[in-house]
């Protein structure tokens, strides 16, 4: 995860009234993990991974039933969660990738849920949470079509993971929140988002452009 993709994680769920704790920074060294089909070692990198917690102490997840992809107006059911972020310099993925669901597909067997289990655990052992979190993965996004997309989510599910965002609903709330008037408390991603908006670079409708493909 890139330091602006996590400004917009930061800057989303604190505007939605959570305190946002970092488990875990990537940048320290892989976790070695054996790969017995290829008989050597593979290296399984930590990825990011937070505590997001509803500020007014509310402790109990509203159950999320059949939805797996959340989206801002599921945020006001969350109360504590654990998210692990998968950003666009995770290793394995670019655009070609991003705009295949084969690849996408396999991009998330081989990358994503490795480091996810053995990221969240590394997470879990180092501090105690008294109540069982939402575990929430954030990814830049899910193929539009089926049955990769249905296949993605599968494979997700199989891996441990209760829900997602996409890193597109988090900008598209952003975008939808902030005002092209400065703000009394500001930040450096709203911020940009103002002066998009002031200069017309920005508009709901170019929201296409982050579409999950």
């Amino acid at each position: 995860m890139t330091d602006l993709e996590e400004l917009v994680a930061r800057e989303f769920f604190e505007r939605s009234g959570f305190f946002i704790k970092r488990l875990y920074h990537a940048h320290a060294e892989p976790t070695p993990a054996s790969n017995k089909t290829k008989g050597k070692a593979k290296e399984i990198r930590l990825h990011p991974t937070y505590l997001v917690q509803r500020d007014t102490g509310r402790t109990q997840n509203e159950p999320i039933g059949e939805r797996f992809q959340l989206f801002s107006s599921d945020l006001g059911g969350l109360a504590v969660a654990t998210v692990i972020f998968f950003g666009w310099n995770t290793p394995g993925l670019n655009l070609q990738v991003f705009q295949s669901g084969a690849r996408y597909r396999s991009w998330i067997r081989n990358e994503v849920l490795p480091s996810y289990a053995t990221s969240l655990d590394n997470a879990l052992s180092k501090i105690s949470i008294p109540v069982t979190p939402l575990r929430v993965v954030l990814l830049p996004g899910l193929p539009a079509v089926e049955p990769y997309r249905q296949e993605c989510i599968d494979l997700l599910k199989s891996g441990g993971v209760d829900a997602m965002y996409s890193l597109r609903t988090l900008i598209e709330s952003l975008v939808g929140q902030v005002h092209p008037r400065p703000e009394v408390a500001t930040s450096t991603v709203a911020e940009l988002i103002r002066l998009l908006k002031v200069y017309d670079l920005v508009r709901p409708p170019q929201m296409d452009l982050f579409e999950d493909l």
